[in-house]
């Protein structure tokens, strides 16, 4: 068993094998490493010209074929792109859930994009502004979960919205279940969906990877924070994942000081599954990016859900878990084994 001081990790990947609420192992190596194996013994072609053939049947009266809920992302120009190009798709629905926070140039762009290169109807859904802050403001104090309850928006507007219009298919990227290991199935379909609406992943109909998304993406007008020449992020490497506005990043940092590890652990153990880089790189890029805030995310994120960034601070501290993480001599939370 390899460890990082006193946390155990994948022998794989590096991943801190108990952070995770769930995670799941086998003889030290954790479950995405061994569901990344085993998709190569899926039949993905397979699956592909099944997929053609079930929309066919089964997109219903509408005048749209199908929903995607789309943030404008590389994921969203993945699935619509694959859809449309692939798969006999003429005429999806795009839905976004907005949020609150400063939109990058990026993301705007994006956002915009995703409906001009397609020519695409598209509905923007914005909840109550002060309702939607005090649930934000709420969910920081009590749970350190911001933005617990516009995820779950995130998810279930776009799909009121489709039952609306009579729609019978919906599409997401990945399989985030699978993905990350709380199942050894890469099931097509959502566990939720319906005979009224089904849930399908297309990433269980093509490999899920960051950069597949990120080609698809980008052949058809995908931009990112490089190419629009702004915001040099903290903490996240890349320019890629997660821009869509600046405030919104905060909600998966928060994560850190409960279990040790947010979003940097993620992509650097997925980069080293997909053969990008070793595992010792992995490990230096999480020891030095996990732990750290990006100031304007943060000032983004207070600014706008109205609290000091103080208060922030002050409910870090909180809620921060003394299992995984630990103060180092400047005051900033780190994971405990990183700390000098």
């Amino acid at each position: 068993m390899e460890t990082l001081g006193i946390i155990r990790t994948c022998k794989k990947c590096g991943f801190p094998l108990e952070a995770r609420p769930g995670a799941r192992e086998i003889d030290g190596v954790c479950y995405p490493c061994i569901n990344h194996e085993n998709k190569k013994d899926i039949n993905f072609k397979e699956r592909q010209e099944w997929l053609t053939q079930y929309i066919q049947e089964n997109k219903g009266d509408s005048i749209y074929d199908c929903m995607v809920a789309v943030s404008g992302g590389k994921d969203s120009h993945m699935i619509v792109r694959r859809l449309i190009e692939n798969h006999g798709v003429k005429n999806p629905l795009l839905v976004t859930v907005l949020d609150v926070f400063t939109q990058t140039k990026a993301g705007e762009h994006n956002l915009k994009n995703i409906a001009e290169h397609f020519d695409l109807d598209h509905i923007y859904f914005r909840a109550k502004p002060r309702t939607w802050k005090a649930i934000v403001r709420e969910e920081l104090d009590d749970l350190m979960h911001p933005l617990k309850k516009h995820e779950e928006d995130i998810y279930q507007i776009p799909l009121d919205i489709a039952k609306a219009f009579g729609i019978k298919l919906a599409f997401y990227g990945e399989n985030s279940d699978f993905e990350y290991g709380g199942s050894d199935d890469l099931y097509i379909f959502h566990k939720n969906s319906t005979d009224d609406l089904k849930l399908i992943f297309l990433g269980a109909i093509y490999p899920y990877s960051i950069e597949d998304s990120l080609e698809q993406a980008r052949a058809v007008g995908f931009k990112d924070l490089d190419d629009m020449n702004e915001w040099n992020r903290q903490g996240l490497p890349g320019s890629h994942i997660q821009i869509d506005s600046i405030g919104y990043y905060i909600a998966a940092w928060t994560k850190f000081v409960k279990f040790g590890f947010q979003r940097v652990t993620d992509i650097a153990c997925r980069y080293v599954r997909t053969g990008d880089i070793t595992k010792e790189q992995a490990e230096l890029m999480i020891r030095e990016n996990d732990h750290v805030i990006d100031p304007l995310a943060k000032r983004d994120f207070c600014n706008h859900i109205g609290i000091t960034e103080e208060h922030f601070d002050k409910m870090l501290d909180k809620h921060a878990n003394p299992k995984w993480v630990k103060k180092d001599i400047n005051g900033h939370w780190k994971r405990k084994d990183f700390v000098e």
